[in-house]
């Protein structure tokens, strides 16, 4: 097999994975301070992937416009999901409230994917931009993958910074370590808590309209996307988003090579197969280290 071949599965390797890093970004975060597994979270990515073919298929708007209508609009439904369905649960015991979660956000996946599925039927769909492209020998490149490379990467500097130098990321940490003393030095539980949801349901929206632009999506893809998510952050660690993305670029290439050689219906299975190679040999998750 030639070698130009496997530089590019490499290429898409790394692009679907960082858009895999993006979606566990917005999960991770979502774990870290509300600790509620939200099952819809890929599906979340899906509709909204759907959502955006469809607008720009109806009015040619750009993916910026895209952008600019969707991810206020998934951040507000994240928010209200959170408010309206999963916060009453804190009120039970934890175990009913852990079960009731399950339920809630597993009745949200069946209840999106079907109803997008409906109204926009079941098919695959995507973006199709006509873009230049770079040629590096015998590899192609397009212009609108490096963009959506680019975009991963200032995507995950701005959550880093925000999460480190801004009044939310302050109190989203407050809250995460300490409840109690966070609502006494004014930083509200419910609250934050519903902004982390809209926040990370918002991250999933801008992964959605990314992935669009080069990758097929369809309604009932979500969940495949969410077991990723959790391999990502189980193995990159909760809140580390230099790990998350490293595992996620892994998880990426792994699949693009497992595909080349051994078939694509082999792809599925590879999240769940480098979860147990790496807890094996890193127990505690890759940990992002300063030198």
């Amino acid at each position: 097999m030639s070698i130009d071949v496997v530089l590019q599965v490499l290429v898409g390797g790394i692009l679907v994975g960082g858009l895999y890093a993006l979606v566990a970004f917005g999960l991770s975060l979502i774990y870290g301070v509300v600790r509620i597994l939200n099952f819809a979270h890929g599906t979340i990515l899906a509709v909204t992937g759907v959502a955006a073919s469809l607008i720009f298929a109806r009015w040619q708007l750009s993916p910026v416009l895209i952008f600019i209508l969707l991810v206020p609009s998934v951040f507000l439904l994240g928010a209200v999901f959170y408010r309206g369905l999963l916060h009453p649960l804190e009120r039970r015991s934890p175990l009913e409230a852990t079960i009731g979660t399950v339920l809630v956000t597993v009745g949200a996946l069946l209840i999106l994917s079907d109803v997008t599925a409906v109204l926009a039927g079941p098919t695959q769909r995507n973006i199709m931009l006509r873009s230049p492209v770079i040629e590096v020998g015998n590899i192609v490149i397009s212009v609108t993958q490096l963009a959506i490379l680019a975009a991963i990467v200032v995507m995950t500097l701005v959550i880093h910074a925000i999460l480190k130098a801004t009044w939310f990321g302050l109190a989203v940490r407050a809250v995460t370590q300490e409840p109690i003393a966070a609502e006494l030095c004014g930083a509200r539980s419910l609250q934050v808590k519903t902004l982390t949801f809209g926040v990370g349901s918002a991250t999933v929206a801008i992964a959605a309209v990314l992935y669009v632009l080069t990758f097929p999506v369809d309604p009932y893809m979500g969940f495949g996307l969410t077991v990723k998510a959790f391999t990502i952050i189980v193995v990159g660690g909760i809140g580390n988003l230099p790990g998350a993305l490293i595992v996620g670029v892994l998880l990426g290439v792994a699949e693009g090579l497992v595909g080349l050689f051994w078939g694509p219906e082999w792809s599925p299975a590879i999240s769940v197969i480098l979860l147990l190679l790496i807890l094996v040999a890193f127990p505690a998750g890759i940990r992002w280290r300063r030198g």
